[in-house]
């Protein structure tokens, strides 16, 4: 009798990057947040934000940051996401392309006593690689990370 080697299916690299990216900037508590952050990048993620080189310890500082000026939690809105797994059958590893809007931002503007609310438009692009020889474990995180983010203030948006 021939054994075959069971390889899972996990879901899209799409979908896993949406979850990972909700439950980093949609969780209830920083606890929550950094933990998804974790779980979402290798420790010494290639990163970078508008050309700059990043950490993982920034990415947790940015996260943070926009985490504490917000009122009432901060909302994730996709706007496009482009996929291209190595292996279509597994989706183990691959590459991912996406926008975004984060909405619930707020933040203190000089001549102002009260918070402004802004929103982040992000595109980002990613490669996600299993951390795990075992196929049957979901050992996917980000590698590489390129994201191009701008604040831009809700009601001030220049129409095209």
């Amino acid at each position: 009798m021939q054994s075959v080697a069971y390889s899972p299916q996990f879901c899209s690299l799409t979908e896993w990057s949406q979850r990972h990216i909700h439950d980093i900037f949609e969780a209830s508590t920083d606890e929550q947040a950094l933990a998804a952050i974790a779980a979402t990048f290798t420790p010494d993620v290639n990163a970078t934000i508008n050309g700059t080189p990043i950490t993982r310890e920034h990415i947790k500082q940015l996260v943070l940051s926009l985490r504490k000026g917000s009122k009432r939690g901060l909302k994730v809105h996709w706007q496009t996401a482009v996929e291209h797994p190595e292996d279509p059958f597994t989706n183990r590893e691959g590459s991912f392309s996406g926008s975004y809007i984060i909405r619930g931002i707020y933040k203190i503007l000089p001549g102002h006593s009260t918070p402004v609310e802004f929103e982040r438009r992000k595109t980002v692009q990613v490669r996600i690689e299993a951390q795990s020889p075992e196929l049957s474990i979901d050992s996917r995180q980000i590698v590489h990370l390129a994201f191009v983010a701008s604040d831009v203030r809700v009601g001030r948006q220049a129409t095209l």
